[in-house]
């Protein structure tokens, strides 16, 4: 009995190193996936793509996402995502971005991510730490930008993006016709060593070739593909009220000609309801991947977007 027990861990202990090699040899230790942070707010119907399958995970509180994991929010749902060096993003109703890269090691003091928004509205809260490396690269169809210890909003247009920053610097530039999608930065990993400053650095020679602006506190600049970026805008109090309102409501279906971001804000004020707008609650029964509501709180004043249109 004693040798049948020896010959079985014997065996197991086998099964599990072959497991183990196995493994690494599939998965290198550079290419898994890790965690890069946890939804701490979830209201209605939020989608967490898991790398390149096609059907979502629902998103709840406490829910974990890896590199290359995209967040998707339907009509009248929104999300807030918190980074592991306490980063902050809030994605609007009807919103889709993806986290590409990250890279976190605060024993050097390194932090970085690089985000793709391809549809809607998000806010992003970068802690501003002077001890720290920190580069948080976002890009769009229309546009790279570069930000350290900043809060903005990003919202896709029709054919450009417009960008709001209420604290901080933002270094804008324009996409090249054809190239906005194929940066390329490596292989995604935690502490991966490099793959986001080497983003920065191809995004900064974008913009010596297209021409960049550096977007300062209560300031705004639109950005379409091949042009630089617009002049600046100076912003108010109140266009940050409404952007608050648009975290709520999402975008209008529909957005028609306008200067540039601070005239984009007020026709949408002009289209209503007031700022203060809570969306209907769920039908009976909680839908797949319906979380707690947001507390109270941010906006107040002016007018917010219309109510945004299902999701295709």
């Amino acid at each position: 009995m004693c040798n049948l027990m020896k010959n079985f861990g014997s065996r197991s202990v086998v099964i599990i190193i072959a497991l183990s090699l196995l493994l690494i040899t599939l998965f290198p230790l550079g290419l898994m996936a890790a965690e890069v942070g946890k939804f701490t707010q979830v209201e209605g119907q939020v989608g967490l793509y898991k790398g390149k399958t096609p059907t979502p995970i629902p998103a709840q509180p406490k829910t974990a996402a890896e590199t290359n994991d995209r967040i998707k929010t339907e009509a009248l749902s929104r999300a807030q995502f918190q980074f592991l060096d306490a980063s902050t993003l809030t994605v609007a109703p009807l919103s889709d971005i993806v986290i590409e890269s990250y890279m976190y090691d605060p024993k050097k003091g390194e932090q970085g991510a690089l985000s793709k928004l391809t549809q809607g509205l998000v806010r992003l809260v970068v802690p501003v730490d002077t001890l720290g490396k920190k580069e948080f690269v976002v890009k769009t169809g229309d546009a790279v930008m570069g930000i350290r210890g900043t809060e903005l909003y990003i919202l896709i247009g029709p054919d450009f993006t417009d960008v709001y920053v209420k604290s901080g610097t933002v270094e804008a530039s324009s996409n090249e016709p054809g190239k906005g999608d194929k940066v390329s930065i490596g292989s995604p990993s935690r502490n991966g060593g490099g793959e986001v400053a080497r983003l920065a650095r191809q995004a900064e020679v974008r913009a010596a070739k297209m021409g960049h602006r550096m977007i300062g506190a209560m300031q705004a600049s639109r950005i379409k593909k091949g042009q630089s970026p617009s002049p600046l805008i100076n912003l108010t109090a109140g266009d940050f009220d409404t952007l608050e309102g648009l975290l709520k409501t999402g975008l209008p279906a529909k957005m028609g000609d306008s200067k540039n971001p601070s005239d984009l804000l007020r026709q949408i004020r002009e289209l209503g309801p007031p700022l203060g707008y809570t969306p209907p609650g769920p039908p009976p029964g909680p839908p797949p991947g319906a979380g707690p509501s947001f507390p109270g709180g941010g906006g107040g004043g002016g007018g917010g977007g219309g109510v945004a249109s299902p999701s295709s």
